[in-house]
């Protein structure tokens, strides 16, 4: 890796997009500045051990399906705490809107100082039958005095479950902030 590229501080590696490192799965939104190679490894700890290897992707999609069992029946035993009915998106002419049950596990994620408000990271659903959907935003209030206002909404079709380092602790979290994680 050259010495001038910009480093997840840390682990060191290439952050990819995002504001997730696509490595380590820590989050860079409060960083200002990534470091470069170089002034990564002259601040890291001698005692710090290099980075670990990227795990192998079948591993980690278990490891991942393991946790969203361990988070539903954690859940489903605490009598599904903190999950919320959710709009999905979808419903044909004046037919009654569908709705989803469950945990948003990841939210939509906006920049701030974005000039586009209709640019978004979407989030994560896990509804209570543990079914992943992806979660959209709408920007709504065009031309009005309270714009923008967003809408979050489900997509209607669930999604594989994403094999990602950051869902395992995003799992945890939310079952941590509902009162039914040990």
């Amino acid at each position: 890796m050259e010495s001038d590229a910009r480093v997840c501080p840390f682990c060191g590696a290439p952050p990819g997009v995002g504001i997730f490192c696509s490595a380590c799965g820590r989050n860079l939104a409060a960083v200002e500045r990534l470091p470069t190679r170089a002034e990564w490894e002259t601040t890291r700890p001698a005692e710090a051990a290099p980075a670990p290897a990227p795990a192998d992707p079948r591993q980690l999609a278990d490891r991942c399906a393991q946790a969203l069992a361990g988070f539903l029946t954690a859940m489903h035993a605490a009598g599904d705490p903190g999950a919320t009915k959710m709009p999905m998106t979808g419903a044909p002419g004046f037919k009654r809107p569908r709705n989803a049950r469950g945990w948003v596990v990841r939210p939509v994620h906006r920049e701030e100082d974005d000039e586009d408000p209709r640019r978004y990271e979407p989030g994560l659903v896990v509804t209570t039958e543990g079914a992943v959907h992806r979660l959209d935003s709408e920007v709504r209030g065009w031309g009005q005095r309270d714009f923008p206002t967003f809408r979050d909404t489900i997509a209607p079709d669930p999604i594989d479950l994403p094999a990602e380092e950051r869902l395992i602790g995003e799992l945890a979290a939310v079952l941590r902030d509902n009162g039914a994680g040990s």
